[in-house]
This record gives C-alpha cells, structure tokens and sequence, in this order.
C-alpha cells in the first residue's frame, strides 16, 4: 500500500487536516463514505496506522466486510480495493476504463484476491471507485 501524508503515528488525522490537505479531493472522500452508508448500511471506518512505511490509512467497512482502504496524498487520495474472483469477473464486463482492467488482471492473485489501487483526483476517477464499490459489495 502506498505511503499516506500522515506518517505520525501520535497524530491520528482529523477533518480539518483532511479539508486542508486533500483541498479539492475532499468532497470525492467524503462521497464515497456517503455511498456506502447510504447504499449499503451498516458502514463504520477506522483510522489505521500499520507502520511507518504506510502511514495513516482509512480502512471502511460495511456490515463487518472489508470494503476498501483508502491513503490521503497531498491534493488527492488513493483507494485500495482487493477483490475476489466473482468481483474480479464483474469488474472485467464492465465499461469501466481499460487500466483498470489491466491493472486487476496484473496484479498478483491471493487468496483474498487481487489488490489494485486507483488515484482520486477528479469526478472521473470517484465515479470509477463507485461504480468498483458496487462489485465489491454485490450480493
């Protein structure tokens, strides 16, 4: 997992760090936070900071289910999804953009699945990380 701004690990990220520092990504975080409340209940998220390397990340979760990681960069954020094979499957028929695709079917495959990682950083990009929520989520 890539590197987040907030690398200290006495000083958890809050709101106004995040309105400063993501500036014009703010709304595309805090909507993907909406959708999954709104669409899929149940939804909680916590603050993580595995080790130096990674830093500060925000791990989201519906009913208990892991459903993406998301890094804040300077000016944008980054979103970690790890899908399994039906998933997988859904997100190749897909019209999603063909990096993506190329970017799931490159990455290693583990038991848990493949990870990718997508940048945020304009309306294109969240619309891609909600329409990737929906497989994930898919019953």
């Amino acid at each position: 997992m890539s590197a987040s701004i907030y690398a200290d690990p006495l000083f958890e990220p809050n709101p106004g760090m995040l309105t400063y520092d993501l500036a014009s990504a703010k709304p595309f975080f805090d909507k993907i936070a909406d959708t999954i409340a709104t669409q899929y209940g149940a939804f909680t998220s916590e603050w993580k900071f595995y080790n130096k390397k990674s830093g500060w990340v925000l791990k989201m979760f519906s009913k208990k289910r892991n459903v993406l990681f998301m890094v804040p960069c300077t000016g944008y954020f980054k979103v970690v999804f790890t899908f399994g094979n039906k998933a997988t499957d859904m997100v190749l028929a897909s019209h999603l953009p063909d990096t993506i695709k190329c970017s799931l079917l490159e990455a290693p495959k583990y038991a848990e699945g493949r990870t990718i990682q997508l940048e945020v950083k304009t309306e294109t990009d969240l619309q891609n990380v909600l329409q990737l929520i929906t497989f994930k989520l898919h019953p």
